[in-house]
């Protein structure tokens, strides 16, 4: 069993366990076992988790996994919000869009620091600092900076987790976008 599909069984169980469950856990518990899946799954493939190439690809699969739950989730934010405004009463969540919003953001969070752990295990795999390692750590970097910044935004100036999460989510396509076109510019 290759990453990829690793990662796409993972994603999938994320996705079984959050139709299944219907309480405000379910995101945690969904994610949770997601996460053990794919290190189980990585496990069962290549053997015990015992050296940086490993690690690399266990934190880049972890990633990849928080990022498709973060969109899945905004998805499905959007859906609501775009209902309600439609006054479509009858498919109402259990919990508030607020709460649902602030768990986007703390996903968008675990997904960039999976991100920026992938980055570093690339520096240390790596004995020369490419071009192509530079600009992700760089994007990386912006990201972090990005998400930061909106973390303070939401504590201090009573920015709107709506906004926040939207825009952190933005920059993390961003991040990714520049990861997909940064590989494919340097290897073609």
């Amino acid at each position: 069993m290759n990453f990829i599909t690793q990662v796409t069984v993972s994603v999938i169980i994320y996705f079984l366990l959050r139709i299944f469950l219907k309480d405000r856990r379910s995101v945690y518990i969904s994610s949770a076992a997601s996460s053990f899946s794919y290190i189980f799954l990585y496990s069962l493939a290549y053997g015990i988790i015992s050296n940086t190439p490993d690690i690399h690809f266990v934190v880049t699969g972890l990633s990849l996994i928080f990022i498709f739950i973060a969109f899945y989730e905004m998805v499905v934010l959007e859906k609501t919000m775009l209902n309600l405004k439609n006054g479509d009463f009858n498919d109402m969540p259990k919990f508030s869009i607020e709460k649902s919003y602030k768990i986007v953001f703390k996903i968008l969070g675990i997904g960039l620091l999976f991100l920026i752990l992938s980055f570093l295990s690339g520096f240390v795999i790596q004995s020369i600092f490419t071009t192509n390692l530079i600009i992700k750590v760089t994007f990386a970097s912006i990201a972090l900076v990005i998400y930061l910044i909106t973390l303070i935004g939401i504590k201090k100036f009573n920015l709107t987790i709506k906004s926040s999460v939207r825009n952190l989510f933005i920059a993390l396509c961003a991040v990714w976008i520049a990861y997909i076109g940064n590989v494919i510019f340097i290897y073609n």
